[in-house]
């Protein structure tokens, strides 16, 4: 399989047998990838940008054939509520779809660059801003995940490379910034492939440059699947690697509940309340300390990487 079309599924396999240099590099740059101001500051709503991962039924409003059929829930991507839904929940806001009148205008199988583009179901920022007066919200959060399938429909001559992924997405929060948006939550792609990693590295470089002056949570969610597939019964999950619904082979597990993976590139309910948890707690954790428990989270990393891979 060309890695840089590698599922989620295939990915986290690919985390479990890749060499400890592999690794040691991947924690070597993550360790890049934190908060800039990680706020605990009340907010006054929640805008979303991107795609199927934070999707909250778009297609619902805008095409109803494109949802996805059962045993998919409610026009998710998922067998349930999605992250950024617990997350809402959590920080007393909604995460209803703006395409029924909310504030999350996120669509699954946008890429980064129909955040700008006026293609398909595209320009989500344009199309925020431009209902906002092109005024942001300082008091607001803004979400913004993205990335994934600007590799799962990657172009054919390779040209389009993971620096230009991260690119767009500093761009997006450039834009927000110069309309008026402080507060920023812009999760990683938790995939171990070569093409994620590098992904990975440029998007955290890109937003430590944007930095000064706004509050932007860099989430981690690279590392948190990396604990979660190193430790499954930590988070009474059983299968870590492989989906709980096999598209192709029209089978479904009979417990979810103890998957990670629901297809092969989005996670279950569970996952997606582990995710939201990690947003919740990154968040909620100045810098300073933020800085300590991610050291602390990488040197027992590496600790329980050297038992596996040694």
């Amino acid at each position: 399989m060309n890695k840089l079309t590698m599922p989620l599924s295939s990915g986290l396999k690919y985390l479990l047998n890749t060499t400890k240099r592999t690794l040691c590099v991947t924690g070597a740059s993550l360790l890049m990838f934190v908060s800039s101001t990680a706020s605990a500051t009340p907010i006054s709503d929640m805008y979303v940008f991107g795609d199927s991962l934070s999707d909250t039924g778009a297609f619902t409003a805008l095409a109803p054939g494109f949802c996805p059929d059962p045993p998919y829930v409610d026009c998710r991507f998922s067998n349930g509520p999605v992250w950024v839904e617990h997350l809402a929940t959590d920080l007393g806001v909604s995460a209803t779809t703006a395409y029924a009148g909310g504030t999350n205008w996120a669509i699954g199988g946008q890429r980064t660059d129909n955040l700008f583009a006026d293609s398909n179901f595209g320009g989500q920022l344009f199309n925020y801003l431009g209902s906002a007066g092109g005024m942001a919200d300082a008091d607001a959060l803004y979400v913004i995940w993205a990335g994934g399938n600007d590799f799962l429909q990657n172009d054919p001559d390779g040209t389009y490379t993971p620096g230009d992924a991260a690119q767009n997405i500093v761009d997006s929060v450039a834009t927000l910034a110069l309309a008026g948006a402080m507060n920023f939550l812009v999760p990683n792609l938790p995939i171990a492939a070569p093409w994620a990693i590098e992904f990975n590295m440029a998007l955290a470089n890109g937003l430590n440059g944007i930095s000064s002056g706004l509050n932007i949570t860099q989430l981690d969610v690279f590392s948190t699947f990396v604990d979660i597939t190193l430790n499954p019964g930590d988070y009474n999950l059983t299968n870590v690697t492989e989906p709980c619904l096999d598209v192709a082979n029209a089978t479904l597990c009979t417990n979810p509940d103890e998957y990670l993976l629901w297809d092969q590139v989005h996670p279950t309910a569970v996952g997606h309340q582990l995710i939201a948890s990690a947003a919740l707690a990154a968040l909620a954790v100045p810098e300073p300390a933020l800085l300590v428990l991610f050291g602390f989270g990488m040197l027992a990393l590496v600790r329980t990487r050297r038992k596996m891979f040694l």
